[in-house]
């Protein structure tokens, strides 16, 4: 047999970010966009500085694509240099992207004021989430107090399978849909389902009982949460609304008893 017959091909790098693998070889499918759009949510508040040996670590990029990716954002305003030398943090450009988008759900004014109600007489804390991808983003959020420690404002993205906004969202959706987004995060992110899944899974069993989905001490051990769908808002996005507590003593059948009535009222007044 010869030397070449030996050799083992060398695996082809994939081309597109990590969770878009369906798109492989598509030519309609934008990949620096892709990349370039996947960095900037390598940002977080946990992690507002980085550079470009993290970000190569992070996406699987060589550095000199890094580079590129961070010198145009920069240039564009969707990245702004720090005061150490080759570290980021997100630019103004990204806020002001995200604002008209906000501005677009007008189902948040209508809400506001009954939230703050509900927060104010429960001593919660009252959001509402559309689905990200395999995340909840939150568009609207009111705290009864301050003293939370946890990200609990418009912007902030929170587990899809550990949290009862995202159990909510999921019974929102259409069952198909709903379906393809289990399956999606059994193979996507099995870390998460692995942590969840028996959740995710007892809290769709029991909802045609309870109309609501909790999540208690599970992503964080002091805070406890019940949520209900929303249904399809402004623009058709899949919505849920949500209340959650901080260091109050952990009870589900509080919450689906005492909670749950009072957001399923709420819920009925925004829809």
């Amino acid at each position: 047999m010869s030397k070449t017959e030996n050799t083992l091909p060398i695996p082809r790098r994939s081309r597109v970010p990590a969770g878009f693998q369906e798109y492989e070889g598509d030519r309609q499918f934008a990949t620096t966009l892709a990349r370039g759009l996947e960095l900037l949510h390598c940002f977080t508040p946990r992690e507002p500085v980085l550079g470009n040996k993290e970000l190569a670590q992070r996406l699987s990029l060589p550095a000199a694509t890094i580079s590129r990716l961070t010198y145009t954002l920069m240039c564009m305003g969707y990245l702004a240099q720090t005061d150490s030398y080759g570290k980021y943090r997100l630019g103004s450009a990204v806020l002001s992207l995200g604002y008209p988008l906000l501005e677009l759900f007008t189902v948040r004014r209508q809400a506001r004021p009954l939230m703050f109600e509900l927060a104010a007489e429960t001593g919660g804390a009252v959001s509402i989430g559309i689905r990200d991808r395999l995340s909840i983003v939150y568009i609207e959020a009111i705290r009864h107090s301050a003293n939370s420690v946890y990200p609990l404002d418009v912007g902030t993205t929170h587990s899809l399978a550990g949290t009862a906004i995202g159990r909510a969202c999921l019974m929102a959706c259409p069952p198909r849909e709903r379906e393809a987004l289990l399956n999606q995060l059994r193979v996507k992110t099995p870390d998460e389902w692995e942590r969840h899944g028996t959740e995710v899974m007892r809290n769709l069993a029991q909802y045609a009982r309870w109309g609501s989905c909790v999540s208690v001490g599970e992503v964080y051990p002091d805070v406890q949460a019940v949520a209900v769908p929303l249904g399809k808002i402004d623009r058709g996005e899949t919505a849920a609304l949500n209340c959650s507590f901080q260091g109050k003593a952990l009870n589900e059948s509080w919450l689906r008893e005492e909670i749950a009535p009072k957001l399923l009222a709420l819920a009925r007044r925004i829809a």
